[in-house]
């Protein structure tokens, strides 16, 4: 049957290849051999630790998980949570700023990185991303702190907000992930029946390459180092299984619409979103913006997904300007949206960003 499914899935790869002839190249670039390159190996671990960790690196065993993270600066300290299928380094361009003035904090989230996930995945929900979160704060004894979180670090962030208001100074969120929506074609894809099965055995990293232009408003902002960073992560030993994973309880999440916790969250609030996320629409960022009672939005014309690492030098500029209580400027607000994919999407963006 594995054999059936791998034949299966080897198909697709080729059809996606077909279609996408850039992103091959880059998934064959970053690929250490061929049959990485077609999904069916993994990059020992020692291999990405040699390469993925440096002298501010650090480790703390956190509900059976050895979780990665680096520490960097002095000063009042800044906690920064990548998203899906991300890794630490996402934040590398803003660690370099803040650590000027702050003690900068990143960690590898539970599934991703250098971190991994528990042996088993029955183990493996949303309560224990949060948990495991909490648990890794106390032990490394940050008591007080700001937070900014990206896409589902955004959410892990907001609610460590609501369940501890007294311990987190100001919250920067961005693109985060929590209310009902339409996921993104890889969840929807990775997460079908046969294909999950499939994808607990082979991921072709042509999916990371087309996932990460998806994300990206500007396809030419994409650097080497970071479209090689998100192959070689996903080829980590035992990464198949927790990014179907984690892609399953992200899609449970967008199909939900229950009570959230936000209004619960006393510190200043900044959320930053790209105008052109095809991840999380930016029409969300109102009901964030609604309960969420001291917050702000700054929208990036022209961004997608994951700002702190397309426009990272306007976006850390921005977040120590928050973090400092000034003002922050926005961006020229857009008077045109030309593509959106469903009627009167164009009007409930301007109207966000207007107001």
């Amino acid at each position: 049957m594995q054999r059936i499914y791998t034949q299966i899935f080897v198909l697709l790869f080729i059809a996606l290849g077909v279609s996408g002839c850039s992103s091959m190249g880059a998934a064959m670039k970053a690929s250490p051999s061929f049959v990485n390159s077609l999904g069916f190996a993994d990059i020992p671990l020692e291999d990405l630790e040699e390469r993925y960790t440096n002298e501010y690196s650090k480790w703390a065993n956190v509900n059976g998980l050895n979780i990665h993270y680096q520490e960097v600066g002095e000063g009042p300290t800044i906690v920064l949570v990548h998203g899906i299928m991300s890794s630490l380094q996402t934040w590398d361009d803003w660690v370099l700023e803040l650590s000027k003035s702050y003690r900068v904090i990143s960690l590898d989230v539970p599934g991703f990185g250098l971190t991994g996930a528990p042996e088993s995945m029955d183990d493996f929900n949303e309560e224990y991303l949060l948990n495991t979160f909490a648990k890794f704060l106390d032990i490394i004894e940050v008591d007080h702190m700001s937070i900014a979180g990206n896409s589902l670090g955004g959410y892990i962030a907001a609610q460590y907000a609501s369940n501890y208001p007294n311990r987190v100074d100001r919250l920067i969120l961005l693109d985060p992930v929590a209310y009902p929506q339409e996921v993104p074609w890889i969840i929807d894809f990775a997460t079908a029946p046969v294909i999950s099965t499939i994808g607990g055995f082979v991921q072709p990293p042509l999916l990371i390459t087309l996932n990460v232009k998806q994300v990206y408003g500007d396809h030419q902002r994409i650097e080497r180092r970071h479209m090689d960073r998100y192959v070689h992560m996903s080829q980590r030993p035992g990464a198949r299984k927790s990014y179907i994973k984690i892609m399953e309880i992200l899609k449970e999440r967008s199909s939900q619409e229950t009570p959230l916790p936000f209004a619960q969250i006393k510190a200043p609030t900044l959320l930053m979103w790209g105008e052109a996320d095809k991840w999380v629409p930016v029409e969300l960022s109102k009901r964030w913006n609604e309960d969420i009672r001291d917050s702000q939005v700054v929208i990036y014309p022209g961004v997608g997904h994951m700002p702190m690492e397309e426009i990272p030098s306007k976006t850390v500029m921005d977040a120590i300007a928050f973090l400092n209580g000034k003002e922050i400027i926005p961006p020229k607000p857009i008077s045109k949206v030309k593509e959106f994919s469903e009627p009167g999407a164009s009007e409930r963006m301007i109207e966000a960003v207007e107001e």
